[in-house]
């Protein structure tokens, strides 16, 4: 009977901890769903800034940039909200981040999706696959990582260079 009575605790603890898991992972995800959101359209960029927490720790998706802190990432917003247009971002799965160490849900969020739009000075598109990963605190994003290929999508999106006329 004692180890019944054991056990039957053990599963209590164990679905008290997986509901209030989910509870959180739920909550966080509606924040890092509505940051994202603020790309779609420059007129959320006073909302995207009020949702960055001044110690941010940023893993940029540019190529040797490695993590950056809040003047960064807030630079970074800047130059897509007001390079691009006609911004979608389609997500494929939201899911539950887990402690390093322990493997365990800890309330960060994870999504992989596609982007589209295209470049306001050159009018050409861009679609292209990605992975974000966000930890909050106190209602803000304090740590995340954007991982696709930003570079190629500046690259593929710019004006074609003017071939200069020479005279002979």
């Amino acid at each position: 009977m004692k180890k019944i009575l054991i056990l039957l605790t053990a599963l209590f603890t164990i679905s008290c901890q997986t509901e209030a898991d989910l509870s959180l992972f739920n909550t966080n995800k509606e924040i890092a769903e509505k940051w994202i959101r603020t790309y779609e359209s420059p007129s959320n960029y006073d909302l995207f800034e009020s949702m960055v927490d001044k110690d941010i720790v940023f893993q940029s998706p540019q190529y040797g940039v490695g993590e950056v802190g809040y003047d960064e990432i807030i630079a970074q917003a800047k130059y897509y909200m007001n390079g691009f247009e006609n911004v979608t971002f389609t997500a494929r799965a939201w899911l539950p981040g887990v402690d390093e160490t322990t493997l365990k849900a800890d309330g960060s969020v994870r999504v992989y999706g596609t982007w589209k739009g295209n470049s306001i000075d050159s009018g050409k598109s861009f679609s292209l696959d990605s992975y974000h990963y966000f930890s909050i605190k106190d209602g803000k994003i304090a740590q995340s990582g954007d991982y696709f290929d930003a570079t190629g999508m500046v690259l593929a999106t710019n004006a074609d260079p003017i071939e200069e006329v020479t005279e002979e």
